[in-house]
């Protein structure tokens, strides 16, 4: 009798360990099947993210194992951080380049996401999640200050967030208006968002913004 409950306990326990193998793979293949499952996210002009060099195309955006993140939540930080104007991510983020076109994005408390370019695309055009990018860019003559922003002589590119009324020829008019102002000080009402150089009206800061970036070269 006890050698045929230690056959059984023996049998149980050969069915756990095969039933936690299915269990870990069906977790992976999830996890794996989710990652290629993430929508494609287009960078509309060629970027860069801190030291990372992102040229204008379609990524595939990755969680990592273990990270917690979703699709969505991955694109959502993606955008956020081609929105980032000084480099400088926050919330305790890092970018690690991976070469041109690829990026790790790791954060204090753990694992984050990669991203890496599967095909070219044009420098123009428009993401949802970004916005659109206004077809030409714009060239600051000399180096010069707009309230605690420093934009350096070069070409920048203007961008209209999705909920705005404001035109790319208003955008470049009110641009040209805040680098010409005495003391570099915004002119009545209008603010700016530092981390992102996004200037905006209080009043209306969805309706009247704009978002103004360095052009990067590849």
């Amino acid at each position: 009798m006890k050698l045929v409950q230690s056959r059984g306990i023996g049998a149980i326990a050969a069915l756990a360990v095969v039933a936690t193998v299915l269990l870990t793979a069906a977790v992976g293949t999830g996890s794996a099947a989710e990652a290629s499952a993430c929508p494609t996210f287009r960078v509309l002009h060629n970027d860069r993210i801190g030291a990372a060099n992102l040229p204008a195309g379609v990524y595939e955006v990755i969680p990592a194992s273990g990270s917690g993140l979703s699709c969505t939540q991955t694109s959502a930080l993606f955008t956020r951080f081609l929105e980032d104007y000084d480099g400088s991510l926050p919330g305790g983020w890092r970018v690690t380049p991976q070469g041109s076109g690829k990026a790790l994005f790791t954060r204090s408390n753990g694992p984050g996401f990669s991203v890496a370019r599967t095909r070219g695309g044009e420098e123009e055009g428009n993401n949802p999640a970004l916005g659109r990018l206004c077809p030409s860019s714009y060239t600051v003559n000399h180096t010069s200050v707009v309230g605690p922003l420093r934009f350096t002589q070069g070409k920048f590119l203007i961008y209209i967030p999705a909920r705005s009324l404001i035109s790319c020829r208003r955008a470049s008019v009110l641009f040209t208006r805040f680098l010409g102002q005495p003391g570099g000080r915004l002119p009545f009402p209008w603010h700016v968002t530092n981390q992102t150089a996004t200037f905006f009206k209080p009043a209306h800061p969805l309706r009247s913004a704009f978002r103004i970036e360095p052009l990067s070269g590849t």
